[in-house]
């Protein structure tokens, strides 16, 4: 998927943004995570953005 994201950012095209989670995060740090970026940001922040987590 951050391939796809990338090939699109590079085309000049537009993308939502995207939150790569790595898959050995225990799953209460993931949505701890991801709350934290709820509540303490925008969602036009994130807007041609590939974000990996854990932050």
């Amino acid at each position: 998927m951050p391939d796809f994201a990338y090939e699109r950012l590079l085309r000049g095209e537009q993308m939502s943004g995207l939150f790569v989670v790595n898959d050995r995060m225990p799953i209460r740090q993931v949505i701890d995570e991801l709350l934290l970026l709820v509540d303490c940001s925008e969602q036009s922040e994130w807007k041609g953005v590939v974000l990996y987590l854990p932050l």
